[in-house]
């Protein structure tokens, strides 16, 4: 087998690891049907609120009746007749962030997701009705699917890949050898699909973030939290299974120590093991949602002053921003899957 046939099989295998990510992925966030209808609600009590105390500072000449349908008109276009530059801009920053049943890029009309998708399993009712950030994370896996299907497509018909087959391929070579080898030794090829799906998907949920109307679900802690599941799953499994499972849980501590001193630094020991997938989760949650809030806050300075000077300003800084979320996107996919391949080769390889 030729050294591309083996880059293009590791970039198959990948995909069915993309599948596993975004399954695991939508039954951790599928619950949140709490936040969604927090998101949907809290608009409209907002909206009246401000519509009231306009209502209240003109001397109360309006009708409670004729108050509604000012509502009802400011939501049917831009809801911010009634909005201080402040608050409008705060809205913005909302809808650039927060995780809503509906797709909506301000100030432009809502696109509205199906509700009420409900599965009955065991007398547990699991809502599985799709948020934004949800159906933003089937469609990057749907887009990264396609990407690295297209290369492996490529690359299987050629002995020398070229174009965008050669650059998918030197990603591999890249994470073969400078993230998986280092920390994974002999065991490297076998983590490979793992690690493969968790580079080109983050990057591509990360980038789709960027584009008009998107979201980037890895902003959302639930998403995050579901991709550091998976790490620390197989930290746990691959550990037990190259180690045994007393082997493993007891290389946790070092041996010849006294046992309550043992005791003590294994439950120290235990935490730092469930501490390091939080660590990735919130890194990866907290650097793309930092970047969507900056990006939001350009964007919404644009409308928020009521005014096209700031405009040429607000959009050079939007653009330069974009431009390195751009890197920052790689940058975060890249170190998620390092620091993944770091934690699972400390479980697999204890003595080292």
């Amino acid at each position: 087998m030729s050294p591309s046939t083996s880059i293009t099989m590791k970039i198959i295998r990948s995909l069915r690891g993309m599948i596993l990510v975004a399954a695991v992925l939508t039954f951790v966030a599928a619950p949140l049907r709490a936040d969604q209808q927090h998101g949907s609600d809290q608009h409209a009590p907002a909206e009246q609120h401000d519509g009231m105390q306009e209502v209240s500072t003109n001397g109360g000449h309006e009708s409670d009746g004729h108050e509604t349908a000012g509502a009802e008109h400011g939501d049917a276009h831009h809801g911010t007749e009634n909005l201080t530059p402040s608050q409008e801009m705060m809205r913005i920053l909302e809808h650039k962030v927060e995780n809503t049943p509906y797709i909506h890029e301000y100030p432009f009309p809502k696109i509205k997701l199906p509700k009420d998708w409900k599965v009955s399993i065991a007398g547990f009712t699991l809502d599985l009705s799709p948020n934004r950030h949800v159906v933003y994370m089937w469609f990057g896996m749907l887009l990264t699917i396609l990407l690295t299907w297209l290369a492996a497509r490529q690359n299987r018909t050629g002995v020398v890949p070229r174009g965008y087959g050669n650059m998918i391929e030197s990603v591999v070579v890249f994470i073969r050898d400078e993230v998986a080898a280092p920390f994974l030794g002999r065991d490297a090829a076998r983590f490979m699909p793992l690690l493969l799906s968790f580079f080109f998907f983050i990057t591509v949920m990360n980038l789709v973030g960027l584009v008009p109307f998107g979201a980037a679900s890895t902003g959302n802690i639930n998403i995050t939290a579901g991709l550091a599941i998976i790490t620390l799953s197989f930290m746990l499994f691959s550990g037990m299974k190259a180690n045994g499972v007393l082997g493993f849980w007891g290389g946790l501590v070092p041996h010849g120590i006294p046992l309550p001193i043992g005791i003590l630094m294994f439950f120290i020991e235990f935490l730092g093991l469930l501490m390091k997938p939080f660590a990735l989760a919130i890194r990866l949650f907290a650097n793309m949602l930092s970047g969507a809030l900056v990006i939001g806050a350009f964007y919404a300075l644009i409308f928020g002053m009521d005014t096209v000077v700031v405009a040429p300003l607000s959009i050079a800084f939007l653009l330069f921003m974009s431009l390195l979320k751009i890197f920052i996107s790689f940058l975060q996919a890249y170190i998620f899957t390092m620091l993944s391949s770091f934690f699972i080769g400390m479980s697999v390889h204890q003595d080292h």
